[in-house]
């Protein structure tokens, strides 16, 4: 840990980095809110977990839809303005979800404002993973690390600002606040020196290949995806199982305890230097998520649920850290950012089917006694099916 520690610090000393890791991390503490909230709005404004989960899934796949074409502007030196027209209009739409939810609006209203929102998603992380490795060429695994466990910070602080907010107002004004927070986000990371001074252009007779006609690239988009599915379904199933229980309002710290454990894989992760190549490292790492994800069937009460989600977060930034690094190895400087983004998408596409399957065929059972253990059967599943596409292709992770 303490090896960790000094690497952090060296890193965080590095001229610039300070200036862009703040804000990013400013704009992206909704990230940890909105899923959560989505699920608290929608199922009260509407009064079904399926609406809950189909506008979850409409956020997540519309973010994955026009990701990537958010990258590529910012990869043509438009970073600036997608950020802040991308923040203000995120902020808007939430803002008009409130409105409409309260208005008594019906279900379908709800999840195309929810996926319009997603549609509208400021592109921090993947402007911010660009960044970091030119400002801080000699630290760029710490960056990717301390970029991962940022990433699981969001999801400790938010649940539980939402939990705070809720408990004192309701989940409306909560909304309202992530709004406020992703705008704030969006125009501090705009107005960073490393992000105005723009990006790195391609020669001019050089053709532009997309980042994705990488084999290894789609193989890390594959896994990722899978993996996501796995957390779209429990990040619905678990607030579901927590009212079961009776203790609706716990179900943000359940999700904060999964990322404390994240962050404290994370960090141990960042102290270490590992002989192993990043593209073997990343099956070994997924094997490890198949048993958190297997551990969690073993609950007996919400008490119990803490402790296995605990284990269970602890490859979690691990493996995100590693995804980060394969990306960077695996995508030319000129189309980083799109790359990026493409990787984004492939979560949100997972988290996506992840809800929608939450909404749909296992909303019979969600919210009933053996609702989680069907939906962390299920997750176990597509978290093993990713394990074995790491391994069997882990060739073409190697570029």
């Amino acid at each position: 840990m303490p090896r960790a520690l000094r690497r952090y610090g060296d890193l965080l000393r590095t001229p610039g980095v300070l200036r862009v890791a703040v804000p990013s991390l400013v704009g992206r503490l909704p990230f940890g809110m909105l899923t959560l909230l989505f699920v608290l709005v929608v199922a009260a404004g509407t009064g079904s977990y399926g609406a809950a989960g189909l506008a979850t899934a409409a956020n997540s796949a519309l973010t994955a839809a026009f990701g990537p074409v958010l990258g590529r502007l910012a990869d043509r030196g438009r970073a600036v303005g997608v950020l802040v027209w991308c923040g203000l209009a995120q902020a808007a739409l939430l803002v008009a979800l409130v409105v409409a939810l309260r208005s008594g609006a019906p279900s379908w209203a709800a999840v195309v404002l929810a996926g319009l929102a997603g549609a509208v998603n400021p592109p921090i992380d993947p402007v911010t993973r660009a960044v970091l490795p030119r400002i801080a060429p000699a630290h760029v695994h710490t960056a990717y690390a301390l970029d991962a466990i940022a990433v699981e910070l969001t999801y400790v602080v938010g649940p539980l600002v939402v939990g705070v907010i809720t408990a004192v107002f309701d989940a409306y004004a909560a909304t309202v606040v992530a709004a406020v927070v992703t705008f704030v986000g969006s125009v501090g990371l705009a107005t960073a020196p490393a992000v105005r001074r723009g990006w790195p252009a391609p020669p001019a007779r050089q053709r532009r290949v997309s980042p994705v006609r990488s084999p290894g690239m789609l193989v890390v988009l594959a896994v990722a995806g899978l993996a996501s599915v796995a957390y779209g379904l429990m990040e619905v199933a678990i607030p579901a199982h927590a009212a079961f229980e009776g203790h609706a309002d716990q179900a943000g710290i359940l999700i904060a305890v999964w990322s404390v454990g994240s962050i404290a894989g994370g960090l141990w992760y960042a102290g270490r230097s590992f002989r192993t190549p990043p593209w073997q490292q990343y099956g070994i790492l997924m094997v490890g998520n198949v048993l958190g994800f297997g551990v969690i069937l073993l609950q007996q009460n919400l008490w119990t649920l803490g402790v296995l989600l605990l284990f269970a977060g602890l490859f979690i930034a691990p493996t995100t850290t590693v995804e980060f690094t394969l990306v960077a190895q695996l995508s030319p400087d000129t189309t980083r950012t799109e790359a990026f983004t493409w990787a984004n998408t492939a979560v949100y596409l997972g988290f996506a089917a992840g809800s929608a399957l939450a909404g749909t065929a296992l909303s019979p059972v969600l919210g009933k006694a053996d609702g989680l253990t069907i939906a962390g059967a299920c997750a176990v599943g597509v978290v093993a099916l990713g394990a074995v596409l790491a391994w069997t292709f882990r060739g073409a992770l190697r570029g």
